[in-house]
């Protein structure tokens, strides 16, 4: 983009008028003054929208607490997120194995999905969260692929299938593994909107890092070249500042763009919650 910007002006640094650099540095100045305080407005009134009252906190650190006890079978559940899926993975991997031996005396034709599909994957995804950072990026990736509403829907169907007969064990399993994947598909949710307001905290910040030298530069390139006769102005100089200058002024919408291409990539995987599915 720089290049396309640059390369007509100075044609071997032959310039007969400066006034394509004077619309390039005050676009920049404009540009670049209400890209940054229409962004940050908004982020801030989005992150202001998560402040709340004593009562509310208290209520969502009770919910909050009473999801995580819940939803792992032991005394003290990981407060680290990554830890906390691996083991909800882990307990939903041996609750679909178990599948196998509960349905292997009966005679309704077990689903693939549930005794081969779920397990594999479960193992791949928990595989995948042992060898990532601890980035909550890292964390919620990986459970972008499973298909929850396609397996808490098959756990629906053979409990129907399986209702009123002597399968206690089998009814019991399915109902505890669909809990499990309504759990793991609550805490993608969960952790996916906490990442969204980390990702808009950082735009804000970064934006405000970079305007430091976005906003100035341009500036500065006005009054360099307003110091110059069009004849006298040294070229290899407003080349090189020009160049900085256009660098560093589209930096900030760079940084837009990327963000948005990060949370739409995020947002279309989260776009619809168990048991419904896109």
């Amino acid at each position: 983009m720089t290049l396309v910007v640059l390369i007509p002006l100075f044609s071997r640094f032959a310039i007969r008028s400066f006034t394509p650099l004077l619309y390039i540095a005050s676009a920049l100045v404009g540009g670049n003054i209400t890209l940054i305080t229409l962004v940050v407005a908004l982020s801030q009134v989005i992150l202001s929208q998560e402040l709340e009252s004593p009562g509310s906190l208290r209520d969502e650190v009770g919910r909050t607490a009473d999801y995580r006890q819940a939803a792992l079978t032991q005394p003290a559940p990981p407060t680290d997120p990554g830890d906390f899926l691996q083991q909800l993975l882990q307990q939903t991997q041996e609750r679909a194995g178990s599948l196998t031996e509960l349905l292997s005396d009966s005679t309704t034709e077990p689903s693939t999905h549930l005794i081969d599909e779920l397990p594999e994957e479960c193992a791949k995804v928990s595989e995948r969260l042992d060898t990532t950072s601890e980035k909550l990026s890292s964390v919620i990736v990986p459970l972008f692929g499973i298909k929850y509403a396609t397996y808490i829907h098959e756990c629906h169907q053979l409990e129907s299938a399986y209702e009123g007969g002597d399968y206690e064990q089998l009814l019991s399993t399915l109902d505890a593994l669909s809990a499990d994947l309504k759990n793991l598909d609550i805490a993608r949710q969960y952790f996916t909107t906490i990442f969204m307001k980390e990702e808009l905290a950082k735009l804000s910040r970064s934006l405000l890092y970079v305007g430091i030298l976005a906003v100035p530069l341009p500036v500065a390139l006005l009054i360099q070249i307003a110091s110059y006769p069009t004849a006298a102005a040294p070229m290899p100089v407003i080349f090189g500042f020009t160049l900085l200058t256009v660098v560093v002024g589209l930096t900030p919408l760079a940084l837009l763009i990327a963000f948005i291409l990060r949370v739409a990539r995020v947002t279309q995987h989260i776009a619809s919650i168990a048991p419904f599915m896109t």
